[in-house]
């Protein structure tokens, strides 16, 4: 027996150009979606950049805003305040994006605990690579330009990442860097030396940055900073620092006081890290 089903209106029916005309857009939605393409074009912008490219009111960019960074498409730099494109992306979460978007708020209450300022970093081409920091948040003025790369064997960060690689990637990270013809970069001609500073950092429990070391300003070799790696699935995805001047507390001293909260932050960022099943940046 046979049974006639009235089939709904449109229902499974493809829209012509007339129907289509008939929907209703969602006008918020073109907004959101436009603002997207502008930080994955030409981010990152700020709230008035941003509302000069957009034609939006900045009370409406702003929300708009706020509601991508809540869905994983937009993020504020803590290092530069300016808005850039979120880890998720058309193709997918973008592994460093992410990292830097899921560090912003450990550091962020990690400088509001201790005021000194944290960096987050990765390995990249012979260099340690800033993500994020808290720099522009903190009280003290402690260098707020990173936008060089770092020396990996004379910087905290960069024996972190060394000291708690697994073997084979500390070795192609040394390999890399005898190729350098940078003289921050000659003790990796050494390995004796080079096992020698990862034994003593393994075994003090966190890496330290050499003493007087500068990149780009003489006034650096004032600031000394403790690092800890970011440590996901027995791999390194990042290390993260805290960043002092010599003259207000010794390393000692330094270490005592906040060694701790620094390891909470990166466990943080490797527990955010994980819980997101992304690859390992880098």
């Amino acid at each position: 027996m046979f049974h006639l089903v009235k089939r709904r209106q449109g229902a499974g029916v493809p829209l012509t150009g007339a129907g289509r005309s008939r929907l209703k857009r969602i006008e918020s939605l073109r907004r959101g979606l436009s603002v997207m393409d502008l930080l994955q074009g030409s981010g990152p912008l700020s709230l008035a950049e941003l509302a000069r490219q957009s034609g939006l009111a900045k009370a409406t960019l702003l929300r708009i805003l706020l509601t991508l960074e809540e869905a994983g498409h937009a993020r504020r730099g803590l290092a530069d305040g300016l808005w850039h494109p979120g880890a998720q992306g058309v193709h997918g979460p973008a592994p460093e994006r992410r990292l830097a978007q899921i560090s912003g708020p450990p550091l962020d209450r990690l400088c509001q605990k201790v005021l000194w300022p944290s960096d987050v970093g990765v390995y990249d081409t012979r260099t340690i690579r800033v993500l994020e920091t808290s720099r522009r948040m903190s009280p003290f003025l402690v260098n707020r330009v990173v936008n060089y790369g770092i020396h990996v064997l004379p910087s905290a960060m960069g024996r972190a990442i060394l000291a708690w690689s697994p073997e084979a990637e500390r070795e192609a990270i040394l390999d890399d860097l005898r190729k350098s013809d940078e003289p921050h970069d000659r003790l990796a001609a050494h390995p004796d030396k080079v096992a020698q500073l990862i034994e003593e950092t393994r075994a003090r429990g966190y890496a330290t940055r050499h003493p007087g070391y500068f990149v780009n300003v003489r006034r650096e070799a004032l600031v000394s900073a403790i690092a800890v790696p970011v440590l996901s699935q027995g791999r390194v995805i990042a290390a993260v620092n805290l960043s002092w001047v010599l003259s207000a507390q010794s390393e000692a001293e330094f270490a005592t006081a906040h060694l701790e909260a620094l390891r909470d932050v990166a466990q943080e960022i490797a527990s955010a890290w994980e819980e997101g099943q992304g690859a390992p940046a880098g």
